[in-house]
């Protein structure tokens, strides 16, 4: 390797020259040597094009001019056939005498037997022969297409009859009705056919040569028996027989590639690195600077030319110095549209100042600065990362700007929707949260409200006032289910159901709800979507988007609902938030209404926001179908135009099995019971109300104030406890795993869980089936399940 120095080191530019203009001597002698052999090469190759030409149309001239007289005895014969197998035997024996190579030209009749030969003393084997029974499929299989198409058709090279190999002809010859009466039969032998169109001595001692069959079969292989495909300079012609075509492989022999190599060649060589050496002495160093240029100006264009990072240089106007042809590419600007101009109106107006900002941070050190931003491109709006490197000059100030940027449009797009969907989760458990603290107080309310209804009775002046307190505990608790819903932390019982029936048996109520200035259409699917759902869940998903699209409408419309299978791919996928490939069952509400804008769109499903006037909504419709749905195992998808309506679309997962027949609930009074409970809640409120409703009923109640206390009770009293009822979340031990301490300890205790939350937020729950009595409960819920569980 040589290095590069200076004057001082190593005696200046004249010792480099003449050594640059020997390399650069060498390789162009070597560049000319090499261009004489590709010459040599190519006139080869070029040789061998035009000899396989030249045999393939001696080939396909010398059987064109056979199979013509064969279809011109056949059309004789089918012109006039009263005279029989004596016209054929007179014009077959003057034709073949006439036009050597045939081997045999036949007459074969409609039962395929061979009846007449011409000429027959060297055929006579092939005589009377049925070639139903020919031991060549290939025969039978050519008679056939011919008596299909009527053309004339051949064989593969196969065994002959009469001896050698070769291929045989069928032409069809019709009767007046149209009736197959016999074929003209051609026989040729293939040794005969290369012998006579190969006569030439330098062409047969010159290449090496095979003629195949489509499917590979040989028909005829000369000099050389190595594989064709590695034959060097090989060319390949299709030959016209018949049809079906030969494949014609020709290459130079071995002995003829030897003649390409000339001492005069290597003569040119040797002459040319003598001659570079001679001139050496005074151009090696000029030679090698401009070689280096060279390179690095390759270099440089293959860095900038080929990289799909976006590169510009402007000044510190702002105006373009330089643009990449990546950049002109992604614009759809030539670069003199943009040289001279200033990039900024390209900038999105909002952006302006951050990249005004950043522009003006280069010119102070470190010299360098990031900024992210819009820019209109040939696709519309894209976003944009440039890292921004200010150019140095003389005096030690910044001249120009260098910017490197990179589409990030699709990571801002992914930054985005992982920010909605954790803003989501964040509020869900927020809420969730809110909704299970809630549910005690209003546990503990309604315990006590039940009380006092009943020392009361409903003659007393206040029952009105009780029962404005209970409808009222009535909505807190629902406003808390919807809350709980949005967060996924309502306890739900899904079955398998068909999604249509479901749709079907709310349709009435649905009409009644949005009034009759508004069409419902309803379009079920034509097969049942069965999903695994909770029925009174879908019902409340279905009533809350026709509800909102109602609202939408205030002047009349309509809403279409529509029920059906959908499968979505990896691409689909890619398209919908929150989605996944799979099969679906799909619920679609469309109206007709008056959109939605994007910005409000991005946040329609968090609790509380709605544009609704105040006291007009609550802004838990579409939480609460935001909720139910992601609990389900589902997801949502959106579309809506201003002006034109807006559809919104859930998918739930289809599931294998029929639909289940819903059970009905008793509405009996439960029966009083004498067993003993413990009781584990860590809300004193709830317990003392729980502990009431149980011992009024005849329960005997251990209470205990959290899981732990739970656990040292049960060990204490593990004989004589029935029933453990356990809050399913609790400081320190929950509920689950005092039940796993109860299970363990090997008694028949059984257990009965409450929650205001789902049990899949319950440590170690998801996944788990466990029985689960949701807050707020009524007296009689409790005491209903506390017996079915005592009793089971």
């Amino acid at each position: 390797m040589i290095r590069l120095a200076g004057p001082g080191r190593l005696g200046g530019r004249e010792s480099w020259l003449p050594l640059l203009f020997l390399l650069f001597g060498i390789s162009v002698f070597l560049a000319l040597w090499w261009a004489l052999e590709q010459n040599d090469r190519q006139r080869l190759r070029l040789t061998t094009d035009v000899t396989a030409e030249q045999v393939q149309i001696r080939l396909e001239s010398w059987i064109d001019s056979r199979l013509g007289l064969v279809e011109y005895v056949g059309r004789a014969m089918q012109r006039d056939h009263s005279n029989g197998l004596s016209a054929f035997r007179t014009m077959a024996r003057d034709y073949v005498e006439l036009t050597p190579g045939f081997q045999a030209m036949n007459w074969i009749d409609s039962t395929w037997v061979i009846r007449v030969i011409i000429p027959e003393a060297s055929n006579r084997p092939a005589l009377d022969q049925d070639l139903h029974s020919h031991p060549s499929p290939g025969v039978v299989e050519a008679i056939r297409r011919a008596e299909q198409t009527g053309e004339v058709t051949r064989t593969p090279i196969i065994d002959l009859l009469q001896g050698g190999r070769g291929f045989a002809t069928y032409l069809p010859v019709h009767g007046d009705s149209g009736e197959i009466i016999g074929f003209i039969n051609g026989v040729f032998r293939i040794d005969t056919l290369v012998d006579s169109c190969l006569t030439e001595r330098n062409l047969r001692d010159g290449f090496r040569f095979i003629m195949r069959e489509a499917d590979g079969q040989y028909a005829y292989q000369h000099r050389d028996e190595t594989p064709p495909d590695t034959w060097p300079f090989a060319a390949q012609r299709a030959v016209r027989v018949a049809d079906r075509p030969w494949i014609l492989e020709m290459a130079p022999t071995p002995e003829r590639l030897a003649t390409i190599d000339t001492p005069a060649d290597d003569i040119l060589l040797v002459a040319g690195i003598l001659l570079a050496i001679l001139l050496a002495t005074i151009l090696r160093l000029l030679l090698l600077r401009q070689r280096a240029l060279h390179v690095s100006e390759g270099k440089y264009r293959l860095l900038v030319e080929n990289q799909t990072d976006l590169v510009v240089k402007v000044d510190n106007e702002g105006r373009f110095l330089f643009v990449s042809p990546s950049y002109c590419k992604t614009f759809g600007k030539a670069e003199e549209e943009l040289l001279g101009h200033e990039f900024m109106p390209l900038v999105h107006e909002e952006d302006r100042p951050a990249t005004a900002k950043a522009m003006e941070a280069v010119m102070h050190p470190p010299h360098t600065a990031f900024v992210e931003q819009r820019a209109l491109t040939h696709n519309g709006w894209r976003w944009f990362a440039w890292v921004d490197t200010g150019v140095i000059g003389a005096d030690g100030e910044v001249e120009a700007v260098i910017g490197v940027g990179r589409d990030v449009t699709e990571r801002k797009k992914l930054e985005e929707q992982l920010l909605q969907s954790q803003k989501m989760e964040a509020i869900g458990q927020l809420a969730g949260g809110v909704a299970h603290d809630f549910n005690n107080i209003l546990q503990a309310i309604r315990g006590h409200l039940e009380f006092v209804e009943e020392d009361l009775g409903s003659s007393h002046p206040s029952h009105d006032d009780l029962t404005q307190i209970r409808r009222s505990a009535d909505r807190a608790a629902d406003l808390t289910r919807q809350l709980l819903a949005f967060g996924r932390g309502q306890v739900i019982k899904p079955r398998h159901l068909d999604l249509n029936l479901v749709v079907a048996d709310v349709l009435k109520l649905l009409r009644r709800v949005i009034g009759e200035h508004i069409e419902l259409c309803f379009n079920p699917g034509n097969e049942p979507c069965p999903v695994n759902a909770d029925p009174r869940q879908l019902e409340q998903v279905l009533m809350n988007l026709c509800v909102n699209a109602r609202d939408a409408m205030p002047g009349g419309g309509r809403i279409t609902i529509t029920v059906s299978p959908y499968e979505i791919d990896e691409a689909r996928s890619e398209e919908i938030p929150d989605s996944r490939p799979g099969h679906f069952a799909t619920l679609v509400v469309s109206d007709t209404g008056s959109g939605i804008d994007i910005p409000i769109r991005n946040q329609i499903f968090e609790p509380f926001f709605t544009t609704k006037p105040v006291g007009q909504g609550t802004g838990l419709g579409l939480a609460t179908v935001y909720g139910i749905v992601r609990q389900h195992d589902g997801f949502l998808e959106v579309q809506s135009e201003v002006g034109k309506g807006t559809t919104f679309k859930v998918y739930l997962p289809l599931v294998d099995g029929v639909s289940e027949s819903p059970v009905e609930e008793s509405i009996s009074d439960p029966p009083p019971g004498s067993e003993t409970i413990l009781l584990a809640e860590d809300d004193s409120g709830v317990r003392s109300v729980t502990t009431r409703i149980l011992e009024k009923a005849g329960y005997r109640v251990i209470e205990a104030a959290d899981g732990r206390q739970a656990i040292s009770l049960y060990e204490e009293n593990a004989g004589v406890i029935d029933l453990a009822l356990l809050d399913l979340v609790m400081p320190l031990v929950g509920g689950l795993e005092v039940r796993s301490h109860i299970q363990r300890s090997g008694n028949n205790t059984r257990v009965l869980l409450t929650s205001g939350y789902s049990p899949d937020v319950a440590p170690g729950g998801p996944g788990e089936e466990f029985d689960v009595l949701p807050k707020p409960f009524t007296r009689e819920a409790l005491l209903r399940r506390v017996r079915e569980t005592l009793d089971t």
